[in-house]
């Protein structure tokens, strides 16, 4: 599971392992939101340093969530594509959690400092 910072560069380490694959000259990483089913598609090239960088042991995607961000926080699908003109293969799954800052607060909580809270059930027996 990676987790991501809303609005923030984030540089995600993944064990895309060069001795595993074929040499593809851009990435396509497709998110899709658990809940909205939402889909957003960022492409990487594999030429660009200030995007990717590898080794032989693991790639690093530097994926820029300040100029380009996903809508929603919360949980996504990361499905990672390796394309090659009009060839893609799948190359990595995994779950994505996007952390941030809402701007504003979906409810208010009151709790009131004189309040018993309890709550009954009633079944009635036949």
């Amino acid at each position: 599971m990676l987790y991501l910072t809303k609005g923030e560069e984030n540089a995600l380490v993944l064990n895309i392992n060069n001795n595993a694959r074929p040499n593809f000259p851009t990435y396509e990483l497709v998110f899709t939101h658990i809940m909205s089913r939402e889909n957003k598609t960022y492409t990487i090239d594999t030429t660009d340093p200030l995007q990717y960088t590898s080794n032989i042991r693991y790639c690093t995607i530097i994926l820029d969530l300040a100029t380009d961000d996903l809508n929603y926080e919360g949980q996504y699908t990361l499905n990672i594509y390796g394309v090659d003109g009009s060839d893609s293969q799948k190359v990595y799954v995994t779950m994505v959690v996007l952390n941030g800052v809402a701007e504003s607060q979906p409810f208010t909580e009151y709790i009131s400092p004189n309040e018993v809270n309890e709550n009954y059930i009633y079944i009635q027996e036949n």
